[in-house]
């Protein structure tokens, strides 16, 4: 059995570049959780998965994790859409660190939810033009 790496299995699962991954810093968060991770399984955590969840975390766990992926530039949106797409949400998308820790293939629903999460990741700094943003280029008066 080879063993994949996060990135390139999360690139081959979601069908994009292991560049892209990197253009939103998952490679660094995936190694901020998994530090999470093995320090509630330290302290004997039943499921230690729950430390970088947003809703079932505790107070503490919550606000370092932030705090730690405000260091890292993401903003709240940012913020919410990582947690979701590696740890998984309450409408039970079980968020690619599990899925990748059983080595599970994603369904094609699942990988247009983790894509729609990607998506949110990326960095939308680009001005709109003014086509873009429904103006007129070239008005004229009579």
């Amino acid at each position: 059995m080879t063993l994949m790496t996060f990135a390139a299995w999360t690139a081959g699962q979601l069908h994009v570049t292991e560049e892209e991954l990197d253009a939103v810093n998952l490679t660094p968060v995936f190694d901020l959780f998994i530090s999470r991770i093995e320090e509630a399984r330290r302290r004997g955590a039943t499921d230690p998965l729950t430390t970088i969840t947003t809703k079932r975390a505790g107070g503490n766990s919550r606000a370092c994790t932030k705090r730690m992926l405000e260091q890292l530039g993401f903003s709240a949106p940012q913020r919410r859409a990582v947690h979701r797409l590696l740890a998984g949400s309450p409408s039970g998308w079980p968020g690619l660190l599990r899925l990748y820790a059983v080595s599970a293939d994603l369904t094609g629903g699942q990988r247009q939810y983790a894509r729609r999460q990607l998506q949110a990741l990326r960095p939308h700094n680009r001005a709109r033009s003014r086509s873009s943003a429904g103006c007129v280029a070239n008005a004229s008066t009579p």
